[in-house]
């Protein structure tokens, strides 16, 4: 277990881990974006784990009521964190990888820095994490767009009321798709293992 605070707004934190094996201190404090660093005189005080859900990252660069969004993430279950640079998500990849990144935006070029990092990741964990665009120049669902994006869901912005359900959809559709594949490779390694 690593104690840290946050240079910027003093918040503290507990982050799970290996002090000696983990270099922490470029990741992010969630609350101001600041600088984590190792926490000395810990007696007495309150700590926070720095995530206790699956953490969503949100990229939001459109007109349109962000903090009720944000709501309803969290109240899904996410650990959601504002992400405004490219370079915020790989460290977010390097501490605490996101179950869901959610990018709102009407321009597909304003995804390339992040998806360039996301498709550098190897396979297996580019898989674990579900990325959505929320754009007004697609319709909901819309597979073919998620396709060439190399991307799991396309949600028009006028949906963005119904987020939540649609997410949910596209995510079932997303693991039943996946867990054979998933199973298949886990069988496979077991079986490697055994010669």
């Amino acid at each position: 277990m690593i104690e840290a605070r946050c240079v910027s707004c003093g918040k503290r934190y507990r982050l799970k881990g290996d002090p000696q094996a983990m270099d922490f201190l470029s990741l992010p404090c969630p609350e101001c974006g600041g600088m984590l660093e190792i926490a000395g005189g810990t007696e007495g005080m309150e700590f926070e784990f720095l995530l206790d859900k699956p953490l969503a990252l949100v990229f939001w660069e459109y007109p349109g009521d962000r903090t009720s969004f944000l709501k309803e993430l969290a109240q899904a279950g996410y650990e959601v964190r504002p992400i405004k640079k490219a370079a915020l998500l790989a460290q977010w990849l390097r501490f605490n990888p996101p179950s869901l990144v959610v990018f709102v935006c009407e321009e597909k070029e304003k995804l390339a820095p992040f998806l360039t990092i996301l498709n550098k990741l190897p396979m297996p964990e580019r898989r674990k994490i579900f990325v959505t665009w929320v754009t007004p120049g697609h319709k909901s669902l819309d597979p073919r767009e998620a396709f060439l994006l190399s991307i799991e869901l396309v949600v028009n912005a006028a949906d963005l009321s119904r987020f939540v359900d649609i997410l949910a959809r596209g995510q079932k559709i997303w693991q039943d798709f996946y867990t054979p594949l998933t199973q298949t490779e886990e069988a496979l390694e077991k079986d490697l293992a055994c010669f």
